[in-house]
């Protein structure tokens, strides 16, 4: 099932559940709805991470590059005089500056080697280690996990832990957690049907799903 299709039922579940709740509410409940019923796909490219993607996308294509650039920028300016050049900083580059641009362009450099999938992740986990660091120093576990999830699903093969029960009671524990924080009542049930419908969807499509893997390898499909 399409990313749109996913998105547009989540949407439906939050807006339906959203008509007995205050008017405020309305824009969290839909977020979440919407985040939950696109989040399994993040073991692959959906519309989540859809700017990620071209990111690792740009950076597979200009990476040697812009890496090279600054490799040599940063040799240049510790090795050799720079004040002649007016359009550098020579206070910028102090020798510690020139080595840390000469390990972010080594950094640039070797990521373009990598394949534009693992690449992506790569960049997700990046966003995961920031967000981890944010959500624990205010204290927000919701943000905690979540991080986590978005962190490791894209290492999983497609429609694997993301598309089981075990990763359909971790979406409603951190839901609970996000619903304590927000205290929009009722929010983890409605994220965690939004994620199931997710996977239900799924189900309705010939490859299936392996809902309770890996306890059970069966996948589970709807024939009609």
């Amino acid at each position: 099932m399409k990313g749109r299709t996913h998105l547009a039922i989540g949407l439906g579940i939050g807006a339906v559940a959203s008509v007995n709740q205050p008017l405020e509410m309305m824009p969290v409940i839909l977020v979440a709805s919407g985040v939950a019923s696109l989040a399994p796909d993040l073991d692959g490219n959906n519309l989540l991470n859809k700017r990620v993607t071209k990111t690792a996308k740009l950076i597979k294509k200009s990476g040697v590059f812009v890496g090279g650039i600054l490799m040599v920028l940063a040799l240049v300016t510790y090795f050799l005089d720079v004040n002649y050049l007016s359009f550098i900083n020579d206070k910028w580059f102090s020798q510690q500056n020139s080595l840390l641009l000469f390990g972010w362009g080594a950094v640039i450099l070797g990521l373009s080697f990598k394949g534009q999938e693992t690449l992506k992740n790569i960049l997700m986990s990046i966003l995961s280690l920031i967000l981890l660091y944010y959500a624990a120093t205010n204290e927000l576990w919701w943000l905690i996990m979540f991080a986590l999830y978005i962190g490791g699903a894209g290492w999983f093969a497609h429609r694997g832990p993301t598309h089981t029960i075990w990763a359909l009671i971790y979406w409603w524990y951190m839901s609970h957690l996000l619903e304590v924080n927000t205290k929009v009542d009722g929010l983890a049930l409605i994220s965690t049907i939004a994620y199931l419908s997710h996977i239900l969807g799924d189900m309705l499509t010939k490859k299936g799903v392996k809902f309770l893997y890996p306890v059970i390898n069966k996948v589970f499909r709807f024939r009609f």
